[in-house]
C-alpha cells in the first residue's frame, strides 16, 4: 500500500507524466489482455515462427553482410554503464539494430525505451558510419527512481549531435517525435510499455509513419499476442528472432 501512494505521490509532482498516469488508472477497468493464458500462447506463437537472425534478415530482403557492433564500442559502452547509480534493462540485441540500420542505410529512426542507452548507442553508430540520418528516442524514466540522469549512459559524447531525446512516456512523446522528424521514417524500434493496451496505441502510430520499405522492429513480443494479432489482422511481411530466451519480431513495409 505505501508502495501505491508513493507511486501516486511521484506522478503527482510531475505534471508532464499526468496523461500517461490517467492513462494507467483507465486500463484498470478495460479488458485484461496480459492474462498468464495469454502469454503462455503469444509465448508459443513466437516460439513455432521463430527463424535464425540470418535467415530473417533473407526473408525481409535486408541485403548484405551482417556483422554486428564492434567490440571496442561495446567495450566503452560498458564502461559508462557501469557509473550509472541505477538498475536498468539490458542491452538486448544490439547487433540486430546495428545491422538493421547499417544495411538499410536508413536516415530516420524512431525508438521508444532508452534506459541505459543500448539500442540508441548501437543505432547512432550505424547512423554515423552511414554518414547521415538522425535518432529520435522517446524514454519515460522508471518512476521513483530518480533515474533520469542516467537515461542512454552508454551514448558517448561523439555520437549525441545526431540524438534527438524526449523525456516523455510514449504518450504524448511518440507525436511529438513525429513532429520533429524532416520527411519519412525509415526505422522504428519499440521497447517501451510491453502491455497489450500499450502496444495497441503505439504500434499503429508508428506503423502508419514508417516509409514505403521501412522496418518496425519490437522487443519482448512473447509477452503477449499483440503483435501475432498485428500482423496476423493486417496480412504483414514479417519474422520473428529468439534471444537469450525472448522474441524480437520484425515488420517490412512492403
Amino acid at each position: 500500500m505505501l508502495n501505491k501512494i508513493l507511486l501516486i505521490i511521484w506522478f503527482i509532482f510531475r505534471p508532464k507524466y499526468h496523461l500517461h498516469f490517467f492513462s494507467l488508472i483507465k486500463r484498470k477497468f478495460l479488458f485484461n489482455h496480459d492474462t498468464p493464458s495469454n502469454t503462455k500462447k503469444a509465448y508459443e506463437w513466437a516460439n513455432a515462427n521463430a527463424i535464425s537472425y540470418y535467415d530473417a534478415l533473407k526473408k525481409l530482403d535486408i541485403k548484405g553482410e551482417a556483422v554486428g557492433l564492434d567490440n571496442n564500442t561495446i567495450e566503452e559502452g560498458q564502461k559508462l554503464e557501469a557509473k550509472s547509480s541505477t538498475k536498468m534493462g539490458g542491452s538486448g540485441h544490439i547487433h540486430l539494430l546495428y545491422d538493421c540500420v547499417k544495411l538499410l542505410k536508413v536516415e530516420n529512426v524512431i525508438e521508444t525505451g532508452v534506459a541505459y542507452g543500448w539500442s540508441s548507442l548501437a543505432i547512432l553508430k550505424a547512423l554515423s558510419e552511414n554518414g547521415s540520418g538522425k535518432l529520435y528516442s522517446v524514454d519515460m524514466p522508471y518512476p521513483r527512481k530518480n533515474n533520469e540522469i542516467d537515461v542512454g549512459i552508454v551514448v558517448p559524447q561523439n555520437l549525441k549531435k545526431n540524438w534527438i531525446l524526449i523525456r516523455k512516456p510514449d504518450n504524448p512523446g511518440i507525436i511529438n517525435a513525429l513532429s520533429k522528424v524532416d520527411g519519412g521514417v525509415d526505422l522504428c524500434h519499440y521497447d517501451s510499455d510491453k502491455s497489450w493496451w500499450g502496444r495497441d496505441y503505439a504500434y499503429p502510430i508508428l506503423w502508419k509513419s514508417l516509409s514505403s520499405k521501412g522496418l518496425f522492429i519490437s522487443d519482448d513480443i512473447q509477452d503477449n499476442l499483440y503483435f501475432s494479432e498485428f500482423v496476423n489482422k493486417r496480412s504483414l511481411k514479417f519474422a520473428v528472432v529468439e534471444f537469450e530466451g525472448k522474441y524480437i519480431g520484425l515488420i517490412r513495409k512492403i
